[in-house]
């Protein structure tokens, strides 16, 4: 395609995509240092099962709305299961205890380093080649997390929690992402998000069950708004338009356009709770951000 034929293709995309595009890198973005403050009062398993399976029931609503069936074919559900088990168990787990034990702003990047990971397990079990581009990418991501722990290394090195919560999260969403990929999906996507969230949220509420202690009763006002908001917000809302981004946008367009929730998120986390953002922040944004773009773009690029 010559540069001259792009404009108009470009032209073409709706500007109503550009709209939920930006609402949702800006909730998403803004939302890490939130998830810290909650995470501040309450115990990690305790502020997840709070707010992901009543996002869940939010979200089967609005397919409902929709016009979406609700119900799958009996065959549909084990693979749903792993599904949520990956994308929202283990996601939303791992991140809670991640954010709880460093900055948001530096758990927001080692999240996304998402696509890295999904080249390195797509390599392992499905015999997927990593080649030059995909070389170059995990050695950008590999130096923006050693940029960023750098300046910390000896606090990481004696309590390593945050940094290896937040790999594996990220591992998780990959593994999620990959296995996605390979399911033929017989159930509407928002209704296939609502089932992933409820289901997954509810070993979340047994965790938190068994493990917490924290008392509902007892939550100050501004924690309860916090998670009323995480789940009209960022996964309710926030599921929702990124449904309706990737209806409307190409899907190598809608992912490049995330590219710019860990840089809010740094920001985010520098201007609500003061956490650094000086060189090492800036050189791991711009390593972790160059990585996740060659390894997005690297189907397009070969078309």
């Amino acid at each position: 395609m010559s540069p001259g034929s792009a404009r108009p293709h470009l032209a073409r995309l709706p500007a109503a995509g550009f709209v939920w595009l930006a609402a949702v890198t800006l909730i998403w973005g803004t939302n890490w240092p939130i998830m810290k403050i909650g995470l501040g009062a309450l115990p990690p398993f305790t502020f997840r099962a709070a707010m992901v399976p009543a996002s869940g029931l939010l979200i089967l609503g609005l397919a409902l709305l929709a016009g979406q069936r609700l119900a799958a074919p009996r065959g549909a559900w084990p693979p749903l299961l792993i599904s949520a088990f990956f994308n929202v168990t283990a996601w939303h787990a791992f991140s809670a205890f991640g954010v709880s034990a460093m900055e948001s702003g530096r758990a927001s990047v080692i999240a996304f380093t998402m696509p890295l990971w999904a080249a390195i397990l797509a390599r392992l079990f499905l015999a997927e080649p990593i080649g030059g581009r995909r070389a170059l990418a995990l050695v950008l991501g590999a130096g923006g997390i050693g940029a960023l722990l750098y300046p910390d290394l000896a606090r990481f090195a004696a309590d390593p929690r945050g940094p290896l919560m937040m790999s594996g999260a990220a591992i998780a969403w990959a593994a999620g992402t990959l296995w996605q990929k390979r399911i033929g999906w017989a159930i509407p996507v928002l209704a296939h998000t609502g089932w992933q969230l409820f289901l997954g949220g509810l070993p979340i509420v047994a965790a938190a069950l068994v493990f917490d202690t924290a008392d509902a009763a007892n939550w100050p006002a501004a924690i309860v708004a916090i998670v009323v908001y995480s789940i009209v917000g960022p996964l309710g809302f926030c599921y929702w338009a990124w449904y309706k981004v990737v209806m409307l946008f190409p899907t190598h367009v809608a992912a490049i356009g995330t590219l710019l929730i860990p840089v809010l998120g740094v920001a985010s986390g520098w201007a609500i709770l003061a956490e650094p953002f000086g060189l090492p922040e800036l050189a791991a944004l711009a390593l972790v951000t160059g990585a996740i773009a060659l390894t997005l773009t690297e189907r397009r690029s070969t078309r």
